[in-house]
């Protein structure tokens, strides 16, 4: 397999030196193969959160939220080194919509909704998180040949479009709920979680689209 990688490396780096666009590239079967083994890690997280908790008071809430904070800690220790980071930024999505998901009988006549937008923005998290996985496991020699991954980035930057706007519908339920202060308080600290997590998201798809590569401009 070295032997292989080495020959292919050897031969994209001539046709690089000759001035000709090469698409198979040394280093993509590393990291194809990590962003495969990653996604198969996601999938087994289950969609992340699970749908059928629910509680019936603050208190119960409260310690939900703060387990599932810790549960997601320790989740970080299970990571490969080189995706932690990434992972570790979908801890407080994944923690938002726990708390959506287990506030619903707190909520009244608005809890199935939230639960559906909550269920939502559960899906689309791995989905984002996919994206930008495959966007840092791209290969050195790709991304000087052909900038950064375009395709990756519109998919994220499309989500978050649409998750600011399940963001938006949230918060316009939340405020024509009646419940305790202590219930809003708290799930409004979680919308401003996930705001914060699709400001980081579209930052990160728009530098990677302004990333261009030798070969940039024929594609």
């Amino acid at each position: 397999m070295n032997t292989y990688l080495y020959k292919l490396g050897a031969f994209t780096l001539a046709f690089v030196i000759s001035g000709t666009p090469v698409i198979a590239l040394a280093n993509e079967s590393t990291s194809t193969l990590e962003v495969s083994r990653t996604n198969v890690q996601m999938q087994n997280r289950a969609q992340f959160e699970d749908y059928s908790g629910s509680v019936r008071s603050f208190g119960e809430l409260k310690a939900k939220i703060e387990l599932r904070e810790r549960e997601l800690d320790q989740d970080d220790a299970s990571t490969t080194f080189e995706n932690r980071d990434i992972v570790r930024n979908t801890n407080p999505v994944r923690l938002a919509v726990h708390a959506f998901l287990n506030s619903r009988d707190l909520l009244g006549g608005i809890g199935e909704q939230v639960s559906e937008i909550a269920k939502e923005m559960n899906d689309s998290n791995a989905t984002t998180t996919r994206m930008e996985i495959k966007m840092h496991s791209r290969g050195f020699l790709t991304r000087l040949l052909f900038g950064g991954d375009k395709d990756s980035a519109e998919i994220i930057s499309k989500i978050v479009i649409h998750n600011q706007k399940l963001i938006e519908d949230l918060t316009a339920l939340l405020d024509q709920s009646n419940i305790s202060a202590d219930v809003r308080v708290t799930l409004n600290a979680q919308i401003t979680a996930l705001e914060n997590a699709q400001a980081r998201l579209m930052n990160i798809a728009t530098k990677e689209r302004s990333s261009w590569g030798i070969f940039s401009w024929r594609f």
